[in-house]
């Protein structure tokens, strides 16, 4: 890809990001990606556990690790500072890469309650989502909350334990028991750990199941 045709690729993503910007603005919401550091702030942590290598869904991922540069992105991280500044000639750059190469190295992430806040990688997973790209490699920390009866923290070690089968961010579920239910429906053994064959399986199904009830306009149940 020519640095024109990467130029251009940025224009239409800063157009893009200048337009979320604007409207979560309107309608009162933060404009900006959220900052984990901010988050974690008083909050009871019961460890932190290096998971490798994952590929994640990217509309799982929510913000960044620490302030810098937070005003570079709208919320949904397309660039907002314009193609001439320092952050746009790199971001150029990396986009004509990606055509030409791909992008190879993997993001870095931290995961906490499910949600991914990335510490490397900003420009490269903006690029990606310029291309609507619906997954990203990542290198993921995961920080586990202290136990407590908060629903919300329940529900959250109900997918460890899934995670632990399933080894896949794909499904999430807003109700307790959603996923022993799935994991009935599969057919599977509840303390089953999936094969790579069937991890591979089920996730393609899911995968093609929700692009068809999104086309006509629904969602999958969660």
């Amino acid at each position: 890809m020519s640095r024109a045709e990467a130029v251009e690729v940025y224009n239409a993503a800063h157009k893009r990001g200048l337009k979320t910007y604007r409207d979560d603005v309107e309608h009162g919401r933060y404009p900006y990606p959220k900052v984990l550091d901010e988050i974690l702030d008083g909050q009871s942590i019961a460890g932190r556990i290096e998971l490798g290598v994952c590929t994640l869904p990217i509309s799982r991922i929510e913000g960044i690790v620490s302030a810098g540069r937070r005003t570079a992105f709208s919320t949904d991280f397309m660039p907002l500072l314009d193609a001439n500044t320092e952050f746009g000639v790199k971001w150029i750059s990396l986009c004509a890469a990606h055509l030409d190469e791909g992008i190879r190295d993997p993001i870095r992430c931290y995961e906490y309650y499910g949600d991914f806040y990335i510490q490397e990688g900003n420009k490269r997973l903006s690029v990606l989502r310029a291309f609507d790209a619906p997954t990203v490699t990542a290198s993921v920390l995961r920080i586990v909350p202290s136990y407590s009866d908060d629903p919300k923290t329940r529900l959250y070690y109900e997918f460890l334990e899934f995670y632990h089968l399933s080894r896949t961010y794909t499904f999430r579920f807003t109700k307790p028991g959603r996923y022993k239910k799935l994991i009935a429906a599969l057919g599977f053994e509840q303390d089953a750990v999936w094969t790579d064959e069937q991890r591979t399986r089920v996730v393609s199904a899911y995968t093609v199941f929700e692009a068809a009830a999104q086309r006509a306009g629904g969602g999958c149940a969660r």
